[in-house]
């Protein structure tokens, strides 16, 4: 993440005028497109890698993909440790690739996508802290390649993980719906 990217997602989390009060930083949509692009731009920057992007071992990622008749059906606890199981084993993936890495060239790029992971892990944690982890792993795949971690990243945020906080914020209370005093 750059520096004004950085300054601009502290920002958005630490309080930009237009988020309600209360509500998760994930809710202000913003958020979450920032997360996105970042993850697009470091799948783009890798996009003619070749041979010096393969990695030595496979990495288990999330199925990034959304069955769209199941997702309505599942219980919101369900759809919250889909998310963070995989939202989990995309900052493992990540991590674990920084290591097999050895292009220095790279090193920037993974240390973005590793503090991306890191940070969305944080705050869906804190969004979804009531609910309890189950022991049951998300659907997953193995890649062999860091074009393909860092597209199933971007993928898994575009698709499963926007999908879920739309769900998730859109049922939180708002203050405007629940006044915390009398008129």
């Amino acid at each position: 993440m750059g520096a004004e990217g950085l300054c601009a997602l502290l920002l958005l989390l630490l309080g930009v005028p237009g988020r309600p009060d209360g509500a998760p930083p994930l809710c202000d949509p913003r958020v979450m497109e920032r997360f996105i692009l970042e993850a697009r731009d470091s799948e783009r920057a890798l996009a003619d890698c070749g041979p010096r992007c393969e990695l030595p071992e496979a990495l288990p990622v999330p199925y990034p993909g959304v069955n769209f008749n199941e997702w309505p059906r599942m219980e919101p606890a369900a759809r919250a440790q889909d998310v963070r199981g995989g939202v989990a084993t995309l900052a493992a993936a990540v991590q674990r690739a920084r290591e097999l890495v050895p292009d220095p060239r790279l090193r920037p790029l993974l240390e973005r996508a590793n503090s991306a992971a890191r940070s969305l892990a944080r705050l869906l944690r804190e969004m979804t802290a009531q609910v309890a982890p189950s022991g049951a792993p998300p659907r997953q795949w193995h890649i062999r390649s860091l074009g393909r971690l860092l597209a199933v990243h971007s993928s898994f945020l575009h698709g499963k993980v926007r999908l879920f906080l739309m769900d998730a914020c859109r049922q939180r209370p708002t203050a405007a719906n629940h006044p915390s005093a009398p008129d």
